[in-house]
């Protein structure tokens, strides 16, 4: 069963249905033409065959260049079953439509992102009768948004950059940045939706600890919202284990090195006071010492 972190890689594509387009020009680099239309389609490709053909996300983009279906999917791990659905994708989708198809193919893990990134061929090594090609949205091609400006600026494509390196060493502005963002949504009840959203989205590692935190100690009038529903009760036990992930993810993005000593003191914290105290320090420090100091 798809899990609610895979499903977010490309669900994010259907909350707001001109991302994709926006990725491909500004994040991709790729041509497009000016877009007229963007529709999300059903993904049941089921025909008289026994086998079931269920892309993630099926969008179909009208310009004056002409239809255009892209399948968006998102890939933990390599699966060589899955290049073959991707061509099979394609193929039906190219004879049902009769336009053009690309794939997009989402990765939180860069290892995957460079295996999905590798041509597949069907037929002969010298002759082969279709080679699938798919565009890849991963770490390395997708910018860390970690800035208000930027963040306001694209709240989608901020979500998006969450997603796929919600853990790493930079997760903690990504996130904070975010959580402020969302303030700026008029529409308090969509802005709780999306919270909700990418707390899913950001699965089970420390990014979503360090968004539980934010969710359970800000003031911002949507996580008042989600409060008032009663949908963020009962995650205090991980907050102090979301902020010791969120400051040593925070220490190692500076770059300073701990002593074991020093690590196993941040480990072993139980006062928020002092651990949000030592994060405060961690941007002005430039040596550990500092950071306790």
């Amino acid at each position: 069963m798809p899990t609610p972190q895979h499903e977010a890689l490309h669900r994010v594509f259907q909350e707001d249905t001109g991302l994709m387009a926006r990725v491909l020009q500004n994040v991709l680099h790729l041509t497009m033409p000016i877009i007229d239309k963007v529709e999300v389609l059903n993904v049941d490709l089921t025909d008289l065959s026994p086998v079931s053909r269920w892309p993630d996300t099926l969008l179909r983009i009208e310009s004056a260049a002409g239809p255009l279906i892209i399948v968006v999917e998102s890939q933990t791990e390599p699966s060589e079953p899955k290049r073959r659905r991707w061509a099979r994708y394609i193929a039906h989708l190219q004879d049902i439509y009769d336009c053009d198809v690309s794939l997009v193919v989402t990765c939180r893990k860069a290892a995957t992102a460079s295996w999905a990134a590798e041509p597949f061929r069907v037929g002969p090594a010298g002759w082969p009768s279709m080679i699938v090609i798919p565009v890849v949205l991963g770490p390395d091609s997708m910018p860390m948004i970690t800035t208000f400006a930027e963040a306001v600026r694209d709240i989608p494509l901020a979500i998006l950059s969450a997603f796929i390196h919600g853990d790493s060493p930079h997760a903690h502005a990504i996130l904070e940045v975010l959580a402020a963002t969302l303030a700026t949504i008029a529409d308090v009840h969509r802005a709780a939706h999306l919270a909700e959203f990418i707390e899913g989205g950001l699965g089970k590692g420390p990014g979503r600890r360090m968004w539980r935190t934010f969710m359970e100690t800000q003031s911002y009038p949507y996580i008042s919202e989600l409060r008032a529903e009663g949908r963020v009760e009962g995650r205090v036990e991980g907050r102090v284990e979301g902020r010791v992930e969120g400051l040593l993810l925070f220490i190692e993005g500076r770059g300073i090195t701990l002593t074991d000593e020093q690590r196993q003191r941040i480990i072993g914290a139980t006062d928020t006071d002092e651990i949000d105290r030592w994060t405060v320090n961690v941007a002005n420090a430039n040596s550990a010492e500092e950071i306790f100091g």
